[in-house]
C-alpha cells in the first residue's frame, strides 16, 4: 500500500516549507479564568519588618557581649578577692603566732629581758565594749556636822557649796 500520490506531494511540500521558514507559533487564547494580580506594595512592608529582624538580632548579640564583658569582670575580681583572702589568712597566722606567750618569752630571752615568773592569758573582749570607761552613778553627800570656823578660813565658803553642781552650772 502506497500512499496516493496528491497525498505524498502535500506531505513533501509541507516538509520543504516547515525546513525553509522558522516556526512561528500561533498565537494561544489565555487559560486564566482571573485577571493578573495588580503590582503589590509590600516592598516597604518587607523591608521595614527585614530590618526589624536583623536590628533586634544584632540587639541580641550586643546585649550578650556586655553581659560576657560583666562575667569576665566578675570573675577577675572574683579570683583578685580569693588571692587577698589567702593574703589575710597568712597575715592572721602570723599574728597569731607572734601574740603566742611561749613566743613572746622566747624573744624576751634573746633580747636578755627577766624572765615571768608566771604568765597571765587575758580574756578577749568584744570589740563593742568600750575600755576605759568607768560605769559608776555620782552620788551626793551631806554633811553630818556643820564645819567649824577654824577649818574654813577667813571669807571662805563652806566647800559643799563651793563644789556643787549648781557651783559649776552657771559657768
Amino acid at each position: 500500500m502506497t500512499p496516493p500520490p496528491a497525498a505524498a506531494q502535500r506531505a513533501a511540500s509541507v516538509r520543504a516549507t516547515r525546513a525553509t521558514s522558522p516556526r512561528v507559533p500561533a498565537k494561544r487564547p489565555s487559560l486564566r479564568v482571573l485577571d493578573a494580580r495588580p503590582p503589590r506594595r509590600g516592598r516597604l512592608l518587607r523591608a521595614l519588618s527585614a530590618a526589624l529582624v536583623v536590628g533586634s538580632l544584632l540587639s541580641v548579640v550586643v546585649g550578650h557581649s556586655i553581659l560576657a564583658q560583666g562575667q569576665v569582670r566578675l570573675t577577675s575580681a572574683q579570683n583578685q578577692l580569693s588571692s587577698e583572702q589567702a593574703i589575710h589568712r597568712q597575715l592572721l597566722a602570723a599574728a597569731a603566732d607572734a601574740e603566742n606567750p611561749a613566743q613572746i618569752i622566747a624573744e624576751a630571752k634573746k633580747l636578755n629581758l627577766v624572765t615571768p615568773s608566771s604568765v597571765t592569758q587575758l580574756p578577749a573582749v568584744p570589740l563593742n565594749t568600750p575600755i576605759g570607761q568607768t560605769t559608776t552613778t555620782p552620788t551626793t553627800t551631806t554633811p553630818t556636822t556643820a564645819p567649824s570656823s577654824s577649818t574654813m578660813g577667813s571669807g571662805s565658803t563652806p566647800p559643799t557649796a563651793a563644789a556643787g553642781p549648781s557651783a559649776t552650772a552657771g559657768r
